[in-house]
């Protein structure tokens, strides 16, 4: 369902890669003064391949293969600007620590990615012309309204880079107001549906999972298995565009059906590999921080340096939390809170000065690295809450304890696309995200995982 999307990316990905192709042949041109022959070609091609492939993993950490970045055009050159310095950085390094005496690739380094990062920058803006948000993009057709419909709707008109534009709505039951939605057709008769199809050039029809009831509805979608179009449930699609999974489909079935089978030996194992490598280098860079940061918070603050505070594992079991302390000390238990609990909230009055810089490049997180050790949590999952807010929230959700179903995470897909959840709106769409990860949960989820919180995390993001 997201392929435009994904046609989007392999666009700019396949951009930059031949960016620094020619990049690199201009370089070898202009460093030996001729025309660069096969040989001298085959002998850069491993070192600089490697570095090329390391360039294009660092545009994803910065972001430039995220398409809700990329339509703002002056956040893109910044970007770009940025990500090539930190590129030819990475190659300097990288070829100092690998020297290789029998070709000078110093000179030629700096050249390549001046070469290539300019030659991607015009590129980026002829993709912006030629196909940008108008192009490459899919009519879209509801069947049936509901809040997730309508939320949908909203989101896709003011997303235009997720690739689809909606062109007309089924709406039988009369639920919209035509007047809030100028630009879209809709429908209330069910006859209507292949018309619709017909005169919109409609290449994507989402189906409501509840007006499935609808018989003569039925009877319509059935005559599209003739069409040239795609059909899809309304819950897939949702999916697809928030990253989340949409509340109307919670249901006891549901859950057995899609969560029943997410252990998966080959990715569990894999797991504890990356877990052990992440947890060394978490380690050493707890160690060496510990004194400056100690220091810092003493300095600044009464109280103690760590803050350790119980919290809900899995399978409900409980654990004790390590963090740098970052907030005041308000309560008697050394906490900062003097009349129960309270949900951390963006600016919150809390947070020490030296708080704010730990929060924003996640330092305070790094004596998790303790809890990485102990097996309370791995490097990806959904974050672990306190026994108070878990309990009033499964009072409220009863299907908030599913997040529990696998061990909590340093980081995960919620943090990533919700950094507060301060009221129990947010937290039902925080439990949505958590729950998409635990159902689509790969290593390659992973790994994007990974790559953008280093990105928020060198770029200060962090709240």
């Amino acid at each position: 369902m997201r392929i435009e999307s994904r046609l989007r990316q392999i666009v700019l990905v396949l951009g930059d890669l031949s960016s620094y192709v020619i990049g690199f042949w201009l370089a070898l041109a202009i460093r030996h003064f001729t025309i660069p022959n096969l040989d001298t070609i085959i002998r850069h091609v491993p070192l600089f391949g490697f570095m090329m492939g390391t360039w294009l993993v660092v545009n994803y950490i910065n972001g430039l293969y995220d398409l809700t970045k990329i339509t703002d055009k002056k956040i893109l050159y910044r970007r770009i600007l940025e990500t090539s310095i930190i590129a030819l950085l990475v190659g300097v390094v990288f070829f100092y620590i690998i020297p290789n005496q029998a070709i000078t690739p110093k000179r030629i380094l700096v050249l390549t990615a001046v070469f290539g990062y300019s030659v991607s920058t015009i590129l980026r803006v002829i993709i912006f012309k030629y196909i940008g948000i108008t192009k490459l993009t899919v009519n879209c057709m509801f069947v049936g309204v509901c809040k997730e419909t309508v939320e949908l709707v909203k989101k896709i008109e003011t997303q235009k880079e997720k690739g689809y534009i909606v062109k007309a709505i089924i709406d039988p039951e009369k639920v919209l107001d035509k007047a809030e939605y100028p630009g879209i057709a809709i429908y209330h008769s069910v006859s209507a549906v292949r018309p619709a199809i017909t005169n919109h050039q409609i290449n994507v029809v989402i189906v409501n999972t509840e007006i499935q009831k609808n018989e003569d509805i039925m009877r319509e979608l059935y005559e599209l298995l003739f069409w040239p179009v795609h059909i899809t449930q309304l819950p897939v699609f949702y999916e697809s565009i928030t990253g989340r999974i949409s509340p109307s489909t919670f249901s006891e079935s549901w859950f057995l059906q899609h969560l029943s089978d997410i252990h998966k030996p080959v990715y569990e194992k894999l797991r504890v590999i990356v877990d052990y490598v992440a947890a060394i280098i978490i380690g050493a860079i707890f160690l060496a921080l510990l004194l400056p940061v100690s220091l810092a918070i003493k300095l600044t603050s009464k109280g103690p340096i760590f803050f350790i505070q119980e919290r809900v594992g899995k399978f409900g079991r409980k654990f004790k939390l390590y963090k740098f302390r970052s907030m005041y000390v308000l309560g008697p238990d050394g906490s900062a809170e003097e009349n129960g609990y309270q949900f951390a909230k963006k600016n919150d009055v809390r947070i020490t000065s030296i708080g704010r810089l730990l929060r924003k490049t996640r330092i305070d997180e790094l004596p998790q690295v303790i809890n990485l050790w102990k097996h309370d949590v791995t490097l990806i999952g959904p974050r672990p809450e306190r026994p108070q807010i878990v309990e009033e929230l499964t009072r409220r959700m009863s299907y908030y304890p599913l997040r529990h179903v696998v061990r909590p995470g340093l980081t995960g897909w919620a943090v990533l696309h919700q950094h507060y959840a301060d009221s129990h709106e947010k937290s039902l769409k925080k439990l949505q995200f958590d729950l998409f990860y635990i159902k689509n949960k790969s290593f390659l989820l992973d790994i994007s995982i990974i790559l953008k919180t280093v990105n928020i995390i060198f770029r200060g993001l962090g709240q």
